[in-house]
């Protein structure tokens, strides 16, 4: 099967536009919607295209669109987080471009490459070489211990037996997970798991890292701490994430927010040179809106 490969989009530039009641509604083809981030340098292509997604279940007589023609891209660098009410659609795009699910409709594209169309062996070795996942229990194998479980990474991938150690010492030691990496799962705190899953995620540089709801099983204290991490990894790694989450505080630490409503891109907004909390309070904006329309149909 011959794979396809996006021609590079002109990048678009000027700041995005300060979120306002006007701005409520923009749906995916609206232009408060599609617009993509600048272009980061040395990167030909996106890190992430998302192109005319659609997902249906059900049969003839019961269809569902959990996902109907969302569209956008994430560049290089970038740490966005998408958000949605319940049953809007967030999680199975999540599954869509992690292609746990596959999509009805549309295309997913990653670094140019069109991901839709891969055979199951070609899937296998996407996700090993090209994707990084923290999940919102850690999914650490409780058998063996914080390094091991971190160097399985490099170990599936066929890396150098002797550059293993070092690699996993210094992404422990980034993350603040070095105390633990003799210990088993059961032998750390919640949110030292889920930052050993982190370390295990970027330890093999991958395109992308895909978190989902990465803090919904920690109290406040270890939240706050695995966001940090987040930051840090993006910030000063250089990872690019996409995150799913229901928390506005969670992705305040984002510097975009696409919000999913009824399966479509219902609007974004950009941190730009906002300070966190400015930011929050505008994420906020948009979710209460978007739960003052759910309860009105309700």
């Amino acid at each position: 099967m011959s794979e396809v490969y996006a021609t590079p989009s002109p990048s678009v530039t000027g700041s995005a536009a300060a979120f306002s009641r006007n701005n409520y509604g923009a749906h995916a083809g609206g232009p408060n919607a599609q617009r993509a981030g600048a272009v980061f340098p040395g990167s030909a292509f996106p890190i992430l295209s998302v192109r005319q997604i659609e997902k249906v279940f059900g049969t003839r007589d019961s269809i569902t669109h959990a996902l109907a023609g969302v569209s956008f891209d994430v560049e290089s660098g970038e740490f966005i987080g998408i958000m949605g009410p319940s049953g809007s659609g967030k999680t199975t795009l999540l599954n869509c471009v992690s292609t746990i699910d596959k999509p009805t409709g549309g295309h997913i594209l990653v670094g140019g490459r069109d991901i839709t169309g891969l055979t199951k062996r070609q899937l296998a070795k996407f996700r090993r070489d090209d994707l990084g996942f923290i999940f919102q229990e850690s999914n650490l194998l409780d058998t063996l211990t914080g390094y091991e479980n971190i160097a399985l990474a490099l170990t599936i991938k066929h890396e150098p037996t002797s550059g293993i150690p070092a690699r996993v010492e210094a992404i422990a030691k980034s993350l603040s997970v070095e105390g633990v990496l003799k210990k088993y799962p059961y032998q750390m705190s919640g949110g030292q798991r889920q930052r050993v899953a982190a370390a295990r995620a970027i330890v093999s540089d991958p395109k992308l890292v895909l978190a989902d709801e990465p803090t919904g099983a920690l109290d406040s204290r270890n939240a706050q701490i695995m966001l940090e991490t987040l930051e840090l990894m993006n910030q000063q790694m250089g990872a690019t994430i996409m995150m799913v989450t229901h928390d506005a505080f969670a992705a305040s630490f984002t510097n975009r927010v696409l919000f999913i409503k009824d399966g479509t891109l219902f609007n974004e907004i950009r941190k730009g040179d906002t300070t966190r909390e400015q930011f929050f309070s505008r994420i906020m904006e948009v979710v209460a809106f978007l739960s003052g329309e759910a309860n009105h149909a309700a």
